[in-house]
This record gives structure tokens, C-alpha cells and sequence, in this order.
């Protein structure tokens, strides 16, 4: 190969490098958009459609919640037939109290006629001092009559038998029972016998007195002192 070769080669080489960074250097002053990439504009759009979507995304996930407390309890309003059953049931509860008030009031009753029944610390005292006393003749048989006298004029609605009649000095024990033939007999009877006795002048001498009944029969302890 001669000179004039080698420097024909030479200059090609410079020329084709020359050319090439030319090329290259007038593409970088003047880029094309790159497609793959979206522009700012873009990108703040497609920032702010992620933003809805959560944002719905949320919402949506958040309804069944909102749903489930603001849905109805059980008791819904009631119909009108439900209405009308619940304007009634006052009264029935009304019904259903006064009878167990009033089966409470019998079991008081029974459990006071059976403490009456039995004796008490206060009638075991007059009981004591009865069997001890010494009869009054005088005062005793008054009394006693009274009571008979008493039974004969009180004008009551069924007069009971005298079982008893026994007074002391100071203190008299009476027992009183239905009459044999009238079952209409009760404490009714009682009450009132007891509110006429109340009210006669020889039965307000006693200062004490103990009672226990039934419908059948009534027992009285009286002392005229304290």
C-alpha cells in the first residue's frame, strides 16, 4: 500500500467520525417526545384519577358499615293491630299486679292469723296472771253478763254462740264461735262485732287485750290494767 492510499483512508475515517457526531449531536438538540412516558400534565391526571379511585374505593367499602347502623332495629313500629294489642296490655299488666298484690295481701293475712293463733310473749303474761288470780265475785259476774247482754241487744247480722265466759279480778277470757248452722259465717262478722263492742261502756275498762281468730271461732284476753 503506498502514502496516497493510506491518507485517502485516513481521511475517510475522519470525515465518516465527523459526520457521525454531527448526526448524533443534531438529535440531542432536538429530542423527539418520548411516547413511553407521559408528559407532567399526564402525570397530574392520571395522579388525580388514582385519588377518585381510592377515594370511591373507600367510600364504597365504607357503605356497608354506614348501612348496617342506620338500618332498623328489630322492633320496628308497630302496625296497627300491633297498636292496638299494646294500647291493651297496660290494662292486663294492671290485672295481673292486682292479683298478686292481692295473693300477696292473703299470704299476709294467713301469715298474721297464724301468729295471732299462736301465742304471743304479751298474752302468755295475761294468760300466767289469770290462772293465779282469785275470782271477784262481784266484778266478774257483772262483767260476764255484760257480755251476754250485750249479744242479746247489739242488733248484729248473725249473733254468735259463748263458748266461754270466765272473769277474775281484773282480767276476763271470752271465747266466742259461729253459729253451728250458718256457714255465711266470717271474719266480717267478727269486724263487726268487735267495732259495737268498742263503743259499750263495760268494755272499755280493759287496758289490754290480745285476740286470735278465724272464721270460725274468736278468743279475747282483757285486763283492766296495763
Amino acid at each position: 500500500m503506498n502514502k496516497n492510499s493510506l491518507l485517502t483512508l485516513g481521511i475517510g475515517f475522519i470525515a465518516g467520525v465527523g459526520l457521525t457526531w454531527s448526526y448524533f449531536n443534531t438529535a440531542s438538540s432536538h429530542p423527539e417526545p418520548i411516547k413511553s412516558q407521559p408528559s407532567y400534565e399526564k402525570q397530574q391526571k392520571l395522579h388525580t384519577e388514582q385519588q377518585s379511585n381510592e377515594v370511591l374505593s373507600n367510600a364504597d367499602s365504607a357503605v356497608p358499615e354506614q348501612v348496617a347502623s342506620i338500618e332498623p332495629a328489630e322492633d320496628t313500629p308497630p302496625t296497627y293491630s300491633e297498636t292496638q294489642m299494646l294500647d291493651e296490655l297496660p290494662l292486663e299488666e294492671q290485672v295481673t299486679q292486682l292479683k298478686q298484690q292481692l295473693a300477696e295481701q292473703k299470704a299476709t293475712v294467713k301469715s298474721i292469723l297464724k301468729q295471732m293463733r299462736g301465742p304471743s310473749d304479751f298474752e302468755k303474761i295475761l294468760r300466767d296472771k289469770f290462772e293465779k288470780q282469785t275470782r271477784d265475785e262481784e266484778w266478774a259476774y257483772r262483767t260476764e253478763m255484760a257480755l251476754q247482754d250485750f249479744l242479746l241487744t247489739a242488733d248484729l247480722a248473725i249473733i254468735p254462740d259463748v263458748v266461754s265466759a270466765k272473769c277474775k279480778t281484773t282480767i276476763c277470757e271470752f271465747e266466742l264461735a259461729a253459729p253451728a248452722d250458718n256457714d255465711t259465717f266470717d271474719n266480717s262478722q267478727w269486724r263487726e262485732l268487735n267495732d259495737k263492742l268498742m263503743k259499750q261502756e263495760f268494755w272499755q275498762q280493759f287496758k289490754s287485750t290480745t285476740s286470735t281468730s278465724s272464721d270460725s271461732e274468736l278468743k279475747l284476753l282483757l285486763s283492766t290494767e296495763f
